[in-house]
């Protein structure tokens, strides 16, 4: 992870460099592809370890986050067409907004190639533990509460003792309307967090299908602690004002 300060130094390293490569500040579409051949020689140069760490990453057959297309004329254009109407000079301050949004993009992108691998596979590995947990997360995420609770109960048989399963499992059964249900695996996390007795999420033997940037389900005693209020919320709203209506 680079730090605050050396992000800074190298955004200002990159702007000074662009200064003197050429005789006008405009902001433009081309400019934006220099920002970020500038970008990466700066990078490069003033973070090693960082650029050691992405090399020796493990390769599988998982979507990269680093397999981007920041030049792409396209990602370019959204970028000027989001920014064009706050600057029109190249910046410090610019040039931090660009790679921020490219960032957002990059990730937005990653996200959609991401979850196509991860539902394309999971059904192929109905006993890796991982694989279901990522896949819930997916399932989730897309509203698919039944099959995220059928991916989520297989890793739950493997690591019964892990407060990630169990939340995410009373997040499925909130969605599906089963409270009670709900409640029980809610207690069941914050009893495993505050006795620190969770196991957290186990990787298994195929690791050649594991991404190296999963999108993780991060739990916590506040976190469970405030769905606990919101299912006190729901079966309040449901009890005293939809249950008459139905009867």
């Amino acid at each position: 992870m680079i730090s605050k300060s050396k992000l800074q130094q190298s955004i200002q390293e990159i702007f000074n460099i662009y200064a003197k490569r050429n005789y006008t500040l405009a902001f433009t579409l081309e400019s934006i592809n220099e920002i970020f051949e500038i970008g990466n020689e700066v990078f490069m140069r003033n973070n090693p370890e960082e650029m050691e760490k992405l090399a020796k990453r493990p390769k599988n057959k998982a979507p990269d986050i680093f397999d981007d297309e920041p030049f792409s004329f396209e990602r370019t254009f959204e970028i000027y067409s989001e920014l064009s109407d706050q600057f029109t000079e190249i910046s410090p301050e610019l040039i931090h907004k660009i790679f921020e949004l490219n960032s957002k993009l990059a990730w937005e992108e990653y996200r959609q190639r991401y979850n196509k691998y991860i539902l394309e596979i999971y059904k192929d590995y109905p006993d890796d533990e991982y694989i279901n947990y990522l896949a819930t997360v997916v399932l989730y995420d897309q509203k698919d509460f039944s099959e995220g609770l059928r991916c989520i109960n297989r890793s739950l048989a493997f690591n019964p003792s892990c407060a990630v399963y169990t939340h995410l499992k009373a997040r499925c059964l909130i969605q599906l309307g089963e409270f009670e249900a709900a409640r029980t695996y809610l207690y069941q996390s914050l009893f495993l967090l505050e006795l620190m007795q969770d196991n957290p999420p186990k990787k298994g033997e195929n690791k050649d299908v594991y991404p190296n940037y999963p999108v993780d389900f991060f739990t916590s005693v506040e976190q469970i602690r405030n769905d606990l209020r919101q299912l006190d919320r729901v079966e309040s709203l449901y009890k005293y004002q939809l249950l008459p209506l139905i009867y």
